[in-house]
């Protein structure tokens, strides 16, 4: 592993219950010695990526800077804000955009005529593995050999998951021959969540989901097969943007 790769690694230590860290535990967690530690704290700090509090350290400006770029440039954002912002104000339902990236699963993008939602799992922060509609449709349609994977090191392990890979696996199936994921319940009580995936239109590869998340009743107020449709519709429609924004690249190269 280069020196880079070491030094990037310090910003995989934050997590939502550890947002300040001290050299130390860096040190420690990273198999590293106190002085290197130091040396890749303040290289972090020097480009933004962390600040100093007191004697700890925490994400820093340069992060949020980032965040705005994504925001403006991220292809499934730019495609879908408007999308997601249309199936909120004609259903009054919470849209999600979530994606899946190195074991992680988050959401990136919020679309809600609710000002307060209060729900557990906000833009950015960890959603569990294989719990929710998003996360169990961003698992569901990994390839075959990553499943395993996903189950034989996040699933099986934790007690959170109480699923054989017999099991597991036929879920996961379930959601791919369905095209869809319907949950109650799983991250927040009272709360039903349907979500479909975006595809990579070249290769079918997974690169997001979009999903409908409200309370249980609200949905009682549609049709379900109309709620699916229509979250399949927008999903096609980002597709398609997609697809025509890396047709351009493409062409420009």
């Amino acid at each position: 592993m280069s020196s880079l790769n070491k030094m990037l690694n310090v910003l995989n230590i934050f997590g939502p219950g550890s947002l300040i860290i001290n050299v130390d535990d860096i040190a420690k967690k990273l198999s590293l010695s106190r002085a290197t530690a130091y040396r890749y704290v303040r290289e972090l700090c020097d480009a933004g990526l962390l600040t100093r509090i007191d004697t700890s350290y925490t994400l820093g400006p340069r992060i949020i800077e980032l965040d705005w770029m994504m925001r403006q440039h991220d292809p499934l954002i730019s495609h879908g804000r408007e999308v997601m912002a249309d199936l909120s104000k004609n259903t009054g339902l919470t849209v999600y955009m979530s994606v899946f990236y190195d074991g992680h699963i988050i959401n990136t993008h919020i679309e809600s005529d609710i000002k307060k939602y209060g729900f557990t799992f906000g833009r950015g922060r960890p959603l569990p593995i294989f719990k929710g509609a998003q996360s169990k449709v961003l698992v569901a349609f990994q390839k075959t050999n990553r499943l395993k994977k996903i189950y034989d090191e996040q699933i099986e392990p934790s007690d959170d998951y109480n699923l054989t890979w017999k099991e597991f696996n036929s879920e996961t199936k379930k959601i791919r021959k369905d095209g869809f994921c319907v949950t109650h319940d799983e991250l927040n009580l009272g709360l039903t969540g349907i979500a479909a995936p975006i595809l990579n239109l070249e290769n079918d590869d997974i690169i997001g989901s979009i999903a409908f998340v409200g309370t249980t009743s609200a949905f009682e107020l549609f049709r379900f097969e109309a709620v699916v449709e229509r979250l399949q519709q927008a999903t096609a429609r980002i597709e398609k943007g997609a697809h025509l924004d890396n047709e351009q690249e493409t062409d420009n190269t």
